[in-house]
């Protein structure tokens, strides 16, 4: 934080006034901030809806290397409106922000950046996504009564369980091949989670009735996850946050045991939305249209 003030504030006032990044202003540009982007499907997602509520903006890939993000932030942040933030910048750019939210500090992640009032403000969107995209799934859901595994300790697990406890769920329960990481999560969630060795996750998980993946298994190119769910107490609610491919082995260990489900793409849509709303002031429909077109992008 100390370095932001010293890249930035020299360019600020010039540029901001020069560059297209207020609301009255008809031409803006959004975009996605990461290296590399060639796999991002955030351009299809905003574009939709640029062009589903006829305003006249652009959203872009903005592909930065890590050695090039400071000059990015001095030279080049002002000609955007808002950016959402992927790998491997979502830590890295707490240093530039002029404000943080809260969500963004506990996750230790920042997923989208707002350009208001000459002011970098950073935000995370993920953990209320995810929730907005369970209940739109599940609206019946009974958060109190949840018994929940968290597979996973890297960023994604932080949002997932800072989302759960929101929610008030009753117990929550991570588990992950690294012990170091494991620690790392309890450090920071302390009591608020209960940690589950890798090694006797094979029988343990019969007790969980909310299962989410929170790790990179089961993506294109690497190897599922390898549990198996017919032993279940319950029936039990599996949630992976995979989205390509649509279904994952994991998935489909869980509807062959008939259990409740859910991919990636839910809280890829709704965390995308919760951006709009950060920037605009809009919350854009999620519609089947567009889902259809992600489902189909990805096949």
């Amino acid at each position: 934080m100390k370095y932001k003030h010293i890249i930035i504030n020299i360019y600020k006032q010039k540029k901001y006034f020069k560059l297209m990044n207020t609301k009255n202003n008809k031409d803006f540009k959004l975009g996605v901030l990461g290296y590399p982007l060639s796999h991002t499907l955030s351009p299809m997602i905003h574009n939709y809806w640029l062009s589903s509520y006829e305003l006249n903006g652009v959203y872009e890939k903005v592909e930065v290397s890590p050695k090039n993000l400071r000059n990015f932030f001095s030279d080049n942040i002002f000609q955007y409106r808002g950016l959402n933030v992927t790998i491997p910048h979502k830590v890295d750019v707490f240093n530039y922000m002029d404000e943080v939210s809260d969500s963004a500090k506990v996750i230790g992640a920042i997923n989208c950046i707002t350009v208001s009032d000459n002011k970098l403000i950073g935000s995370n969107t993920d953990a209320d996504g995810f929730i907005q995209g369970l209940i739109n799934a599940y609206s019946s859901i009974n958060f109190e009564n949840k018994n929940a595994l968290i597979i996973g300790a890297g960023g994604a697990s932080r949002a997932i369980i800072h989302a759960l406890q929101m929610k008030s769920v009753g117990n929550i329960s991570v588990t992950n091949r690294s012990h170091d990481r494991l620690k790392s999560l309890k450090q920071i969630f302390d009591e608020k989670i209960s940690i589950v060795d890798w090694e006797s996750i094979y029988t343990q998980i019969k007790n969980f009735n909310l299962i989410i993946n929170c790790t990179s298994l089961g993506m294109l190119g690497k190897d599922d996850i390898k549990f198996d769910l017919s032993h279940q107490k319950e029936k039990s609610l599996v949630i992976d946050l995979v989205y390509n491919p649509l279904e994952t082995g994991f998935i489909v260990e869980a509807r062959r045991n008939h259990h409740d489900y859910l991919n990636g793409i839910p809280m890829l849509l709704n965390q995308a939305a919760l951006s709009w709303v950060r920037w605009l002031g809009i919350n854009p429909r999620i519609t089947d249209e567009l889902i259809s077109n992600i489902s189909n992008s990805i096949k």
